[in-house]
């Protein structure tokens, strides 16, 4: 029997100044909507809204990677969930864009790797 994969996600993503696109800095995925929605919950919204001034969103995906709702967070609440300092994660994330759009790594500013 093939495992069955997790459809229903959250990312946390990251809307670079920079290099303009939205970096994905991670996520989690899970099996069932309800899962998936009892975690949502839990995550706190920027009390910066709507300003967002860190750039740094929680996406709510459904089954298709299709974008259901969007909610500012915090850097703390971004380090939290994914374990990691920011800029780490952002530099992850940048070097990821990179592999997939090479325009990119050529940015004036440095943006990737």
């Amino acid at each position: 029997m093939e495992a069955e994969k997790a459809a229903w996600c959250i990312a946390i993503t990251f809307a670079d100044p920079v290099s303009k696109v939205f970096v994905t800095l991670g996520g989690a995925g899970w099996a069932s909507r309800a899962e998936r929605d009892q975690e949502w919950a839990k995550i706190p919204a920027s009390p910066f809204n709507p300003k967002h001034p860190d750039n740094l969103f929680a996406d709510k995906l459904d089954r298709n990677g299709d974008r259901l709702e969007e909610r500012p967070i915090t850097v703390a609440t971004v380090e939290a969930l994914l374990g990691k300092p920011l800029d780490v994660l952002i530099a992850e994330g940048r070097a990821s864009v990179c592999s997939v759009l090479p325009r990119f790594c050529n940015h004036p500013e440095g943006v990737c790797p």
